[in-house]
């Protein structure tokens, strides 16, 4: 694991040790992390790496926010996290998250997120699926202070790209919880990023449709949270995504 890290954000000093355990004075949030044991199913191959199955791939801190800011976050029925993000090797794959879709809102729309990348490198793997089959994969490649929403109805993972920890900040609805259940029964996303950058098409699906990169979608002026505190409106989208329109478009 990395050593000690600093960020300083607008909103506040974030303190990241050697562990990926952060802090931030006067800021609480609900922590859960995810260990290699936890991700054995999505890996290319699902070959065991040379790590223990208890080493800490990210820590996920939940509702990250000043108890003073609550009731405006529950207001909105939305949650503010940080996810770090360890800079390791796995196998043949940089490290990266579980994958999860995200439930219908409304109007055959699934629930938008927003990512905001504080600190590091990371690409963005985003899968539509119509009819049980991937009809779109799009890369999007993002450093520090690049955003991205990812729209209704993809799927997504995480990849961090850096030499580095890769601290996201992110914006979503607390209305519902993620499904991971496709990606871990298809073995991973519908492409594999390997370390030397190559897309790699992953076995357990057919018909895929070529990859595509696309630029990060969108801008912060400060970052997600005064961003969100400042305009809290600006946000329903992600409880109502059919409000989105042309926004976040990939």
């Amino acid at each position: 694991m990395a050593g000690h890290l600093s960020i300083k954000s607008p909103f506040a000093c974030l303190s990241i040790d050697h562990d990926l355990r952060l802090s931030a004075e006067g800021f609480t949030a609900d922590e859960g992390a995810r260990t290699l044991g936890d991700l054995l199913m999505v890996l290319r191959g699902r070959l065991k790496p040379k790590l223990p199955d208890g080493t800490i791939l990210y820590r996920m801190y939940r509702s990250f926010m000043r108890p003073s800011d609550e009731k405006v976050f529950k207001a909105r029925n939305l949650r503010h996290d940080i996810t770090i993000m360890a800079s390791l090797v796995i196998g043949s794959e940089p490290n990266k998250t579980l994958g999860h879709y995200h439930p219908v809102a409304s109007g055959g729309l699934t629930y938008p997120e927003v990512y905001h990348v504080l600190h590091g490198r990371a690409t963005y793997l985003l899968q539509k699926e119509e009819a049980g089959k991937v009809t779109e994969f799009v890369s999007v490649e993002a450093k520090q202070g690049d955003a991205l929403i990812i729209p209704p109805n993809y799927g997504h993972v995480t990849v961090n790209t850096g030499d580095e920890s890769l601290v996201m900040a992110n914006l979503v609805s607390d209305r519902f919880a993620s499904v991971y259940g496709g990606y871990v029964k298809m073995g991973g996303a519908a492409y594999y990023l390997l370390k030397d950058g190559r897309l790699v098409a992953n076995s357990h699906y057919s018909k895929l449709p070529k990859p595509r990169m696309a630029p990060p979608n969108f801008r912060v002026s400060k970052d997600l949270y005064d961003d969100f505190l400042s305009y809290p409106s600006c946000f329903a989208y992600l409880n109502q995504p059919l409000r989105l329109g042309s926004l976040g478009r990939l």
